[in-house]
């Protein structure tokens, strides 16, 4: 214990003594939650003031895609959940699926049913998956470093690129322009000895401004379970789970004129941890192992803007280059990969009409004692985007095409098309219709073409997704709520699955899967006297089943994939009066097939409850709370044999300045 808390004081020294520092510019946005290009506020609605960074970049992929539905999530939604990871906050806040092998080990996201390496993991514009396996853990992208986040869920390769069937998550760092010294340390403890300190210092000058960003976290994890492989289900202590991260994020933005913006960015992951083992091996010693993982991403980035016509176009730009190294040990075996990217796109924007286009090309050099020792691939891309709102924006319609080549392979074209009609758009209400049809590719990863051989025969999988939508907003002097549907069918070719072959494991693509289902969201918030009440439900129902496999009798035809529960629902319900906050959140995670489809884990509930205290002084803003998870004592695995932790506790103290 007293080791942990010297490595947390340690960092928040270093932290607070290294920085330097940018100014503050507040725009408008459009109806489209994106930078505005006019002075004036078009918004039929001003609930409030919202103070954000200027950044004369092109806009965001997402608002080529109308038709789609997209979750923002803010700064300050975050600001709650900094001591999580990706995957804590996604399955506490989300209905998407995460498959954890234990609390704080490997998670994995599913989006629609699709496998992880479906949905792209992206940091401002830089793929945080690992080049040979295709994928991100999320238990190792920390949430502390992150301003913002875009959960875009469906098919979305024309706008994110090959892989993206599922969808994609767009974590966004950005200078906050603040004249002088700002930042925040936060501090968290926990059952089985966690801890968590992470610290921020921002200056900031008319010019310049530099962040400075580390945190560390670590936990014992020996947490006690009931061991259901056992006779009479005995309750056991956690063996082998102990984990210890830390990372740093170093970030400088410096205005180039005055239109310009050049940001350096650089970060570094550290991971240690052991690999928790399956309840039945958890007494035995001879089956432990630890993984030692190192991550580090850095990026170069020049954006400006001009405008002509008097103001009535513009044109907005943006170059970057970027190198990432990722290295991972287990026991003897040593992975590596080192990517280079560099890309570069443009906007212009005239009478309602935006078109954005762009190119990029990558290199990845990986380090496989499995793979051939000459293995190494090159990727280039280009995409052009569109999106025109007719009838003073009554219509909005979008759409893009990307096309590229890869090494030893190819990438067919993938366009995307969508619309979005608003039927009533007014002080009192809201009413939307929207709809998209998109085809995305992802190419083999390094892993299914070159461990063990070159495995030729892959094909890409491919996959056409059409889905629709409502979006309904009823506003009231007191309040208001927000809610929406969505009905998709993803249909998806050549999906990729490693089978048994004899003594070794290879990958085959199964002819194809089809992925349904209904997507439905619903928030509010009420002020009562003077208590402010929010509350929010999200539930998602997804039917995938394997249509044609690659064995004319195979039983899993028609049947749901292993591990992709049906239902999956996340809800929550706060309390706020003047500093305290009273919140209980819920989840609820259906039935799941293993990979035995004639076997069952059973459904679950969480519920987590907690309150939250806010101090303002004129030394900074002080804010604690105290959480109770899994507060009924639920005894569930997400994955077979692998278990999780009971009622635990949590206290968090975030200090701004």
């Amino acid at each position: 214990m007293f080791r942990h808390l010297y490595n947390i004081t340690v960092f928040l020294f270093f932290t607070f003594c290294c920085s330097v520092g940018v100014t503050a510019t507040t725009i408008p946005l459009d109806q489209t939650g994106e930078y505005s290009q006019s002075d004036t506020l078009k918004s039929s609605r001003l609930d409030s003031l919202v103070v954000i960074s200027f950044s004369a970049a092109p806009l965001k992929n997402r608002s080529f895609m109308t038709g789609t539905k997209v979750q923002s999530v803010s700064e300050l939604e975050l600001s709650n959940s900094k001591a999580q990871t990706l995957s804590d906050y996604l399955k506490e806040s989300s209905p998407i699926y995460i498959k954890e092998y234990g609390r704080g080990m490997g998670s994995f996201i599913s989006i629609r049913g699709t496998s992880s390496s479906h949905t792209s993991i992206v940091w401002n514009g830089m793929d945080l998956s690992v080049p040979t396996m295709g994928q991100a853990d999320l238990s190792h992208v920390p949430l502390y470093f992150f301003d913002n986040m875009d959960i875009h869920v469906g098919g979305g390769s024309a706008l994110y690129g090959n892989g993206s069937i599922g969808g994609s998550i767009q974590l966004s760092t950005q200078p906050k322009w603040r004249e002088g010294w700002s930042g925040d340390a936060f501090l968290s403890m926990g059952s089985y000895s966690t801890y968590f300190g992470g610290s921020t210092v921002r200056y900031s000058n008319s010019k310049i401004e530099s962040r400075s960003s580390l945190y560390y976290s670590g936990s014992e994890n020996n947490f006690s379970f009931i061991n259901n492989t056992k006779p009479n289900a005995p309750k056991e202590r956690q063996n082998n789970a102990q984990y210890s991260n830390w990372g740093l994020l170093q970030e400088v933005n410096y205005r180039a004129g005055e239109s310009g913006n050049i940001s350096f960015n650089i970060w570094y992951l550290d991971f240690d941890r052991e690999i928790q083992p399956s309840v039945s091996s958890n007494d035995r010693p001879e089956s432990y192992a630890s993984i030692y993982d190192n991550n580090l991403r850095t990026s170069l980035t020049y954006s400006g803007q001009s405008s002509g016509d008097g103001g009535k176009s513009s044109f907005l730009y943006s170059m970057a280059i970027s190198y990432s190294h990722d290295k991972e040990r287990y026991k003897e075996d040593v992975i590596e990969s080192s990517r280079y990217k560099a890309n570069a796109n443009i906007q212009y924007s005239i009478s309602g009409l935006t078109a954005k286009t762009g190119v990029s090309y990558e290199s990845i050099v990986p380090t496989v004692d499995s793979y051939m020792s000459d293995v190494n691939e090159k990727r280039s891309s280009i995409y052009l985007l569109m999106r025109y709102g007719a009838f003073n924006n009554a219509v909005i319609f979008s759409g893009g095409v990307r096309g590229g080549s890869i090494t030893n392979s190819s990438i067919p074209l993938m366009p995307s098309l969508g619309a979005t009609l608003f039927l009533h758009n007014s002080f009192n209400y809201s009413l939307s219709l929207r709809s998209s049809l998109s085809k995305s590719v992802k190419v083999p990863t390094l892993n299914d073409r070159y461990w063990g051989g070159v495995h030729k025969y892959l094909k890409n999988e491919s996959s056409v997704t059409a889905e629709g939508g409502l979006d309904f907003s009823l506003y009231h002097s007191r309040g208001a709520v927000n809610s929406f549907i969505t009905l998709y069918r993803s249909s998806v070719d050549n999906w990729i699955r490693w089978f048994p072959a004899g003594q070794v494991w290879r990958p085959q693509n199964i002819p194809h899967v089809v992925s349904k289902g209904i997507e439905f969201g619903l928030s509010a918030d009420y002020k009562f006297a003077e208590y402010l009440i929010k509350g929010y439900a999200n539930y998602n129902y997804v039917d995938v089943k394997t249509i044609k496999a690659l064995w004319q009798h195979d039983p899993a035809v028609g049947k749901q994939l292993a591990y992709q529960p049906r239902h999956r629902l996340t809800t929550g319900l706060s309390v706020k009066r003047e500093k305290t906050e009273l919140f209980i959140n819920g989840s609820y995670t259906g039935e799941r097939t293993t990979m035995d489809i004639y076997d069952r884990l059973d459904s679950y509930i969480l519920v987590d409850s907690g309150v939250r205290y806010s101090i303002v002084s004129n030394f900074g803003d002080f804010n604690i709370a105290l959480i109770v998870k899994n507060i009924f004592n639920k005894n569930y695995q997400n994955i077979k044999f692998y278990a999780m932790p009971g009622t635990n506790w949590q206290i968090n103290l975030k200090y701004n300045f």
